[in-house]
């Protein structure tokens, strides 16, 4: 799967910058896995045909279905950093235990792992009582727009409603996560930071540059105001879900002295940045009778684009009435909702993850690898389909950083692998949750029919009506 150059970009059609690449991958997919082709109901579907969702159906179709998402694209190789990589990116090369290529950690692992796994089950004759669904978008890299979103429309015609999704994410952090701890830790997105970009366009009245306003209406003028207000008046702190459950997690992990701190969280509201990152840029000359100023956010959970757009109308002040102030980017999505980490989604997900990762030497005395919950900076597909999962998404990769190889600097990098090891475990992972996934909830419904049938045939009738 990796020797397909399945390269997206926003300017191509649809998105692809080969949409020869992404026939070939559509066609060894079908090959590859000629089973689940025909147990499976495959649509290909999006700008092109070149995104896949994949149904598996259950046997009680009462149960809302698990979706599982992973796409099929990858980030351009540039051409300078060609002569750097050990084995061509577009080589699937094994060699020194590991898969080398573009993809290989972000993210055509996450859909070989999960039709290696579905074909296991497959094999084993596993029926699932609730439908799993596969969708496999081609553009994510560039948003999702064409892909993703097509999948999305077309579940949310068909009335379905997700009882939790399963996307991409970090994976396990080998060396603990700095300065919480130096353990193992699997770390689990129940939430991402949202995108946000805010075009503000202002106007001067113009005029010779040798004689330019001295009222401070020109372009330097609203621009330096809003760029001095952006640094001065930084947006209000708060602490939100997941990062508050993340500190609190850390703190049985953590030495005693921070530990406090941590557990402090529960009781004082302290905070991490509202916004973690803000770039803004700007270019006028005295004379110029316009100018913009572009800002980007990344929103927490919680924020919504009016979050941003009264930030900057504040920042703006006395030039908010005459400035021009546009959103760009996902200004319709609905905010997602946060996955519960104490919950049973969180729970199955935990359970997967540590029954395929143990930690291994005496110092960890036979405990459990931990599992997480944290903030994903990043954005995924899961986002599109935030409308049909009240339960929101869990977020995870089977990838290891936090070594000597630097793992986690492969990703969008030069000499991105996957190794071996690693994916073998993912692929217990996987299968472990579509099993979960897929029977969960069945006994409920089982109960709730058995006792139905204890029912005399009258109050049956009635329920029937009903």
């Amino acid at each position: 799967m990796l020797q397909f150059a399945t390269t997206s970009n926003p300017d191509a059609e649809h998105h692809a910058v080969d949409v020869e690449e992404f026939h070939k991958l559509g066609a060894w997919l079908a090959s590859a896995y000629t089973d689940i082709w025909q147990h499976f109901q495959v649509e290909q579907l999006g700008s092109g045909s070149l995104s896949f969702l994949l149904t598996w159906r259950g046997s009680q179709q009462q149960l809302r279905p698990v979706l599982f998402i992973s796409h099929t694209d990858v980030v351009p190789v540039t051409a300078e950093t060609l002569q750097d990589w050990r084995h061509p990116p577009f080589s699937g090369a094994v060699a020194d235990g590991a898969v080398w290529g573009r993809g290989a950690q972000d993210v055509k692992v996450g859909v070989v792992s999960l039709l290696e796994a579905a074909l296991a089950l497959l094999r084993q004759g596993f029926q699932p009582a609730r439908s799993l669904l596969f969708a496999f978008g081609h553009d994510e890299e560039v948003g999702g727009d064409l892909g993703a979103v097509h999948i999305a429309e077309l579940l949310a015609s068909r009335g379905v409603q997700l009882e939790m999704i399963v996307d991409e994410g970090i994976g396990l952090a080998l060396a603990g996560v700095a300065p919480f701890t130096k353990q193992p830790v699997a770390l689990v997105g129940t939430a991402e930071k949202q995108l946000q970009t805010v075009q503000v366009t202002v106007q001067s009245p113009g005029g010779h540059s040798s004689k330019p306003p001295i009222d401070g209406s020109t372009v330097g003028g609203q621009m330096g105001r809003l760029m001095a207000a952006v640094s001065a008046q930084p947006p209000p702190t708060k602490l939100v879900s997941p990062t508050r459950e993340f500190m609190i997690a850390m703190a049985d992990l953590a030495p005693a002295w921070l530990s406090l701190m941590l557990l402090a969280v529960k009781y004082v509201p302290f905070a991490g940045r509202l916004l973690a990152k803000m770039v803004s840029m700007a270019s006028e000359e005295a004379a110029a009778v316009s100018g913009s100023v572009t800002i980007n956010f990344r929103l927490l959970p919680g924020d919504t684009p009016q979050t941003a757009l009264q930030l900057t109308r504040g920042w703006l002040g006395r030039d908010a009435a005459a400035a021009n102030i546009s959103m760009k980017g996902d200004k319709a999505l609905q905010p997602m909702a946060v996955a519960d980490a104490s919950g049973p989604h969180f729970a199955i997900m935990q359970d997967a993850i540590q029954a395929a990762w143990r930690l291994q030497g005496p110092q960890h005395n036979g405990k459990a690898l931990p599992v997480v919950p944290m903030l994903l900076p990043a954005m995924t597909d899961s986002r599109h389909y935030a409308r049909l999962s009240p339960n929101g998404a869990l977020r995870w990769s089977p990838g290891t950083f936090g070594t000597a190889g630097g793992e986690l600097n492969r990703i969008h990098g030069t000499n991105e692998r996957m190794r071996i090891a690693d994916f073998a475990c993912g692929l217990l992972t996987y299968e472990a949750l579509l099993r979960s996934f897929g029977s969960f909830g069945a006994e409920a419904v089982q109960r709730a029919g058995e006792a139905a049938g204890r029912r005399p045939l009258h109050q049956q009738q009635q329920q029937q009506e009903l």
